[in-house]
């Protein structure tokens, strides 16, 4: 288990990687006015996130969803159970939950509260039907909707390559020091900006919706080897 921290101004953000069967990153919202704690999908091993927020002297109060896939939820009960813990997830999500307690749900550009830390809610459906993104000041919890030089499939219930591309064109505009979390460590490199996913990410780079449908769907057949290292629009063009 590797663990990073980035400390701020209202927060630290803590994101512990390599968790569970699937090595899922889980992430930590310390605010620290309040000693309140938000976890972000959490998953696998409840009893060790109790413990942690528990041992540096916070109170987990929240749990963040990004979509409803069971390798990101699964620990969601127990700790409701242990903590009382409120649960937000995207409005869109509700119908694929399989939690027992009832969420909160949220819409795009609505903005959420860790004590005096704050998030602002993007829709990003694709990998599923009510995906969902928090940024922070200078860093964005992405999930499985966006990877380092890569993106979640649309496979499952509720997945859609067309909304995949047009979540992508949102996630154009966010500003290029933003630092991206993702909800597993698949990429080429741990730590990267917003600012480098769009020189390298071909779900980025395509902005032809019939392209991007047919690089998604060679990606899932795997005509196109994943995950990769940063790709040029002509590395790009060659694949497809």
């Amino acid at each position: 288990m590797n663990i990073q921290t980035f400390k701020e101004k209202t927060y630290t953000l803590e994101i512990l990687y390599h968790i569970g069967v699937l090595e899922d990153s889980i992430h930590f919202i310390f605010d620290h006015s309040t000693k309140t704690c938000a976890i972000v999908d959490p998953a696998w091993n409840a009893p060790l996130f109790i413990q942690r927020i528990h041992d540096k002297g916070y109170t987990l109060t929240d749990i963040w969803l990004t979509h409803w896939h069971f390798d990101h939820t699964n620990a969601v009960d127990e700790i409701v159970e242990a903590t009382g813990a409120k649960i937000t997830v995207g409005v869109n999500e509700i119908h694929y939950l399989k939690i027992n307690n009832l969420p909160d749900t949220v819409e795009n550009n609505d903005t959420i509260f860790i004590g005096n830390t704050t998030a602002k809610i993007i829709n990003t459906p694709g990998h599923s039907a009510g995906g969902i993104c928090y940024l922070l000041d200078r860093h964005i919890i992405a999930g499985d909707t966006l990877f380092v030089y890569g993106a979640g499939h649309c496979s499952l219930p509720g997945g859609n390559i067309k909304e995949l591309f047009n979540s992508m064109q949102k996630l154009k505009y966010i500003d290029n020091d933003v630092m991206l979390h993702c909800g597993h460590d698949y990429g080429s490199k741990i730590n990267t900006t917003m600012g480098e996913q769009k020189q390298g990410n071909a779900f980025l780079l395509l902005d032809n919706e019939d392209d991007f449908v047919n690089y998604v769907n060679s990606m899932q057949q795997g005509k196109i080897p994943y995950p990769t290292g940063p790709l040029t629009q002509a590395e790009i063009k060659d694949m497809l």
